[in-house]
């Protein structure tokens, strides 16, 4: 039987790609092992949305031709493909096979031309453990939209992958049906910009949230990557009605000053920013705010930053992640004068974090003391790992549980938080 090895680099809508070759791959019945010495083909889809992704792709890139040997061909596909495909052809002469976004059906044919002809088919054997979904247990990403139409002027996506397209109603419920089916406990509906989704095709994001919604079963629906001036009343209706949505919204503002953000191409403003977070938090109590910024854009001043800190401790988010502005090609931000240094970039960011650790412990606060609905991620005989609604999986903290019996990793668990860490929380269960 043919196997391959797939290694996902990047963001969880890389993963989503991921999983729909395997799937698609398995129709064809090519099986996905994490053994790379099991495997015929070595599947990388690569990340190149800024340098530290790039320099990750290339280096796993290299690391995994090692293990090619006569019998193995390596494929390599995604953004960073998409971008630099001549180069990583030219700079690798270990590639087999390269593709950039979009290229599915071409990676399957040459998957199936390549393992039955006996190119490369290397079968181990011992037993294989075969993951054809390849997501956790307990949680699956949904992609409901490709591309992204904003003019950010430090991003690539639109470039990458093109404008924004929103996937058909039917395919979304579909896929959310199967994974509730096989005993998902969170569907992580995700887009470069969710709150677009629906606008090419005669729908709307809250109209497929109560869709996903109505789908008999028990599981939460989490929203990443919203835009910030596009949170309208209907979605926050949809999210304040609907006892499956997690109170938690992924708003990456990107700066908090004017100047900055006309320089970045976003809509809005701090004052538009701040006034946001306010009705959110009483329109929605007890809501979890996460945000991203970048730090050291182009002509960002110590006064730039200085607000940018000021607005932070002002509106104290719940959650928040910091970038290092990345220069790259091709995009309007990389022919702007005024490039801040790579050790001023860091120590903001540094500086930036070091702010947020104590907002975040703080707001952790309000958890203690009371009783929570959480999922299991990890489990052992005297340690358990959960998340409550307050925490996105791979990106926010966890509730420790130690001390309890074995869990199972299939159903929900009442949990009573003890005490609260800097980005974790401590409990016990109910």
């Amino acid at each position: 039987m043919p196997y391959v090895t797939l290694v996902t680099l990047g963001c969880p809508k890389n993963q989503v790609d991921s999983e729909h070759l395997l799937r698609a791959l398995h129709r064809e019945g090519i099986y996905n092992t994490d053994s790379v010495k099991d495997a015929g083909i070595i599947l990388v889809n690569t990340c190149g949305f800024i340098n530290d992704a790039k320099e990750e792709s290339v280096n796993e890139v290299i690391n995994l031709a090692q293990h090619k040997g006569t019998d193995k061909r390596l494929v390599v596909f995604g953004c960073l493909s998409q971008r630099y495909k001549d180069e990583l052809t030219t700079e690798l002469p270990e590639i087999d096979a390269i593709w950039g976004v979009g290229k599915e059906d071409e990676i399957v044919r040459y998957c199936k031309e390549t393992l039955r002809t006996g190119n490369g088919v290397n079968v181990g054997d011992t037993p294989l453990r075969v993951d054809v979904d390849g997501a956790t247990p307990m949680y699956a990403y949904i992609k409901i939209a490709e591309g992204c139409n904003r003019p950010c002027g430090y991003c690539v996506i639109p470039s990458i992958r093109g404008g924004f397209r929103s996937f058909p109603v039917e395919g979304v419920i579909a896929e959310a049906e199967a994974c509730v089916k096989a005993g998902k406990k969170e569907l992580i509906l995700i887009a470069q910009d969710l709150t677009s989704y629906g606008k090419d095709i005669g729908y709307d994001l809250p109209r497929i949230i109560k869709d996903i919604a109505s789908i008999s079963g028990d599981f939460w629906i989490r929203l990443l990557y919203l835009y910030p001036t596009a949170l309208n009343d209907a979605l926050l209706e949809v999210v304040s009605g609907q006892g499956k949505v997690c109170k938690y919204l992924d708003i990456p503002m990107q700066h908090s000053e004017d100047k900055v953000l006309r320089a970045m191409g976003r809509v809005g403003s701090r004052r538009h920013y701040a006034e946001l977070v306010q009705r959110l938090r009483r329109d929605l109590p007890d809501v979890t705010l996460r945000t991203t910024f970048i730090v050291g854009y182009p002509g960002e001043t110590h006064g730039d930053f200085n607000g940018l800190k000021a607005f932070v401790a002002e509106v104290g988010f719940d959650c928040l992640g910091v970038f290092a502005y990345s220069d790259e090609e091709g995009t309007a931000a990389y022919n702007l004068p005024d490039k801040v240094s790579e050790r001023v970039k860091k120590k903001r960011l540094e500086e930036l974090m070091s702010i947020q650790g104590q907002i975040s412990q703080e707001r952790n606060t309000r958890y203690v003391g009371r009783r929570f609905r959480a999922i299991i991620d990890e489990t052992s005989d005297d340690l358990t790992i959960a998340r409550l609604y307050c925490h996105a999986p791979e990106i926010d903290g966890s509730v420790v549980i130690r001390g309890q019996p074995a869990l199972k990793r299939d159903d929900f668990v009442d949990v009573d938080i003890t005490a609260a860490l800097q980005y974790d929380l401590v409990g016990c269960l109910v």
